[in-house]
């Protein structure tokens, strides 16, 4: 990648984040959905004990609910207080359905830091018409943002993108970057894992198995980040911040991070600014590892310690003038400064060998039985075969 992003300095024990799988079963249809066990909760004695396990494993900082539709889950609060009693901060995946008003103080006062809504076009869904125009989904994210923010939650976009030059790509992040309530993206390329048979193992001792038919429709799985990273420079000039390789080549990028600060001019036309990794960056987390025996991994949005960063970065080896530049114009039109956090996600595929290509470390690993996997591909590991002797995690 040019310039080169920062590879984040994470390993499988200290990697800050995982995935809570609590239920399946969902209250509409996507195209691209991964799940295939049938619908049902997970008890709360099961999610418990889930959790603890991951906290035996990983040095966590925050934990992801997902499901199926995760508002199904008649005990939701219930798993949200048992992440917030471990000290984590709680994420949670919605498709926004049954997100009310009710549904978001009781999400706010059992502790949830953030809701990450999944809708786009293509989806059927009782509040927006399948081949709904971009204007319309726009509209209905920036209402459930706007929902969230005014009780205190953060609020993040989940996107499936079938294409690496999407303009679903471009638009998701002019809907982020422009609003006031949205803080988070995250992008998925397609992965067809329809087209998997059962895999075999685990992250630590690697994952194979072989496939029931070509995948169909997704983008290329070897260069699909770095085709969706030169969309993304051509379309809207920004440049990722941090990356993750693989389990395959640590320099090959799966996970792009891109931290985006963004303000308004005098006029109100939005301003944004691409940082750069700087030494201030490792520092940070070098710090906050020895502090607190874990590297962070949600932050909310804070207006004056995100400009303390860009000072800072400035002058530890980020673009100098340009973050001068824009903290110049955001103090000139007294506009309040945002942080944003842009996210693209190559999911696994398997190579040509029967290996499976992952995130290295996996971000978003679930448990299947008493072992980690990627939570793309869960529901095709079969939780009883014996893990593959081949593989590195």
């Amino acid at each position: 990648m040019t310039p080169p992003a920062w590879r984040l300095p994470w390993r499988e024990g200290t990697v800050p984040h995982a995935v809570l799988d609590i239920c399946r079963g969902c209250n509409i249809t996507c195209r691209a959905c991964y799940n295939r066990a049938p619908a049902g909760c997970r008890s709360v004695g099961e999610v418990e004990a889930d959790l603890h396990r991951l906290l035996r494993l990983r040095r966590l900082s925050s934990v992801t609910l997902v499901g199926g539709e995760v508002t199904l889950h008649p005990e939701l609060c219930q798993i949200v207080r048992l992440v917030k009693a471990r000290g984590l901060s709680a994420e949670v995946c919605t498709n926004g359905v049954l997100v009310d008003d009710g549904c978001a103080a009781v999400l706010k006062a059992a502790g949830a830091d953030i809701l990450y809504f999944h809708i786009e076009a293509g989806q059927e869904r009782p509040d927006l018409p399948r081949d709904a125009a971009p204007p319309a989904v726009r509209a209905l994210r920036e209402e459930k943002a706007r929902l969230a923010h005014a009780h205190g939650l953060d609020a993040g976009l989940l996107l499936t993108a079938f294409s690496t030059t999407s303009p679903e790509i471009v638009e998701a992040m002019r809907t982020t970057l422009e609003s006031p309530h949205i803080s988070y993206l995250l992008v998925t390329l397609y992965r067809d894992v329809a087209a998997i048979r059962a895999l075999a193992g685990c992250l630590d001792a690697g994952l194979r198995g072989d496939l029931l038919r070509p995948p169909r429709g997704e983008p290329d799985p070897a260069l699909g980040i770095r085709q969706a990273d030169d969309f993304v420079r051509q379309e809207l000039g920004l440049r990722p911040f941090a990356y993750v390789g693989s389990n395959v080549d640590p320099a090959d990028p799966r996970w792009l991070s891109y931290l985006v600060g963004t303000a308004r001019r005098r006029e109100g036309s939005p301003v944004w600014y691409c940082l750069k990794a700087s030494v201030f960056e490792w520092l940070f987390l070098w710090l906050s590892r020895r502090a607190a025996g874990r590297y962070p991994m949600y932050q909310g949005q804070d207006a004056r310690r995100f400009r303390v960063q860009v000072l800072a970065n400035a002058l530890s080896g980020g673009h100098l003038w340009g973050n001068l530049h824009f903290l110049a114009v955001s103090w000139h039109a007294r506009s309040e400064l945002y942080a944003k956090r842009l996210l693209f996600q190559n999911p696994a595929y398997l190579g040509a060998d029967g290996r499976l290509v992952h995130c290295c470390p996996c971000a978003d690993a679930v448990l299947k039985g008493d072992r980690l996997v990627p939570v793309c591909i869960s529901d095709q590991v079969d939780a009883g075969a014996a893990p593959s002797a081949g593989g590195t995690a």
